[in-house]
């Protein structure tokens, strides 16, 4: 029960630190006669009540996108759901005798924001968004790019490496913006021989490649590439970034990159639980 309150706390404290980003709210109505059933465009992370005369299940332990809410007679509260992608939605939730609709389908547009919104804005401020420029899953180049070199300008935030004779590539910024990551990548060569890049895949990994019977790959293929070099010469150090479609790691799985040398045998693989 603390947990819960604490969690409701901690929600609330976030929502209204964005306040003036969200919307006026939609209203939804239940009773105990019949479940609402509300089809999520992704799967179900946490959904919360504020009030007790209100029921919202779903799958904790399968994530479905799927979530039931049931009400009796009371004052009115509110609903929140997060989900697996980090949007956040918020309703206000009403007792009716009867219900006009049985089931509800979410669409992106509804959500209020994003778990990381603190980030998003920081891009915002940055690149100066016109909200025009951005349909949902299609962005203009012109905005990966200003978003792309408002990354480049940030403090690196992480430093996820991985060493090879003198060679080093590693993950200096993430930054989730929509539906979408901004990977900030250094590549460093120290090896004496200046290094041609063939590729830098990126990839959801589970279990052990040495055991290839329980081995999986997974691409997640970027949708923009900003300033990633062809060659990095001896005492370089080259910066750019990786805009990928927004991903989550399950238990099992790690984030796996693989940096291959043109026409030579290096070859360096980050294999890391972010």
């Amino acid at each position: 029960m603390k947990t819960g309150i604490l969690t409701i706390i901690v929600l609330l404290t976030f929502l209204s630190s964005i306040g003036q980003e969200t919307k006026k709210p939609d209203t939804i109505y239940a009773n105990e006669k019949m479940n609402l059933a509300l089809f999520f465009p992704t799967n179900i992370r946490q959904g919360i009540v504020g009030a007790n005369n209100f029921v919202f299940s779903y799958n904790r332990e399968r994530a479905q996108p799927l979530g039931l809410l049931k009400a009796t007679k009371g004052k009115e509260s509110n609903l929140l759901v997060v989900t697996t992608d980090g949007k956040v939605y918020s309703y206000i939730i009403k007792y009716a005798d009867s219900l006009k609709e049985m089931n509800r389908f979410v669409f992106f547009s509804e959500s209020i924001g994003h778990e990381h919104q603190r980030e998003s804005l920081v891009i915002r401020d940055t690149i100066k968004l016109d909200s025009s420029l951005v349909v949902h899953k299609q962005y203009s180049k012109a905005f990966l790019e200003k978003s792309s070199k408002a990354i480049l300008k940030r403090p690196e935030r992480k430093n996820i490496i991985k060493r090879k004779e003198g060679m080093s590539l590693a993950i200096k910024n993430m930054v989730y913006f929509e539906d979408l990551v901004f990977m900030q990548f250094e590549i460093k060569n120290e090896s004496g021989i200046d290094f041609d890049i063939d590729y830098l895949k990126v990839a959801l990994a589970i279990g052990n490649e040495k055991r290839r019977a329980s081995y999986q790959s997974v691409p997640l293929k970027p949708q923009y590439v900003h300033e990633m070099p062809k060659t990095i010469k001896h005492g370089q150090t080259s910066r750019f970034v990786y805009v990928i479609t927004k991903f989550t790691l399950g238990d099992n799985e790690k984030l796996e990159l693989r940096l291959k040398e043109l026409k030579g045998n290096r070859e360096l693989v980050l294999r890391r639980k972010l």
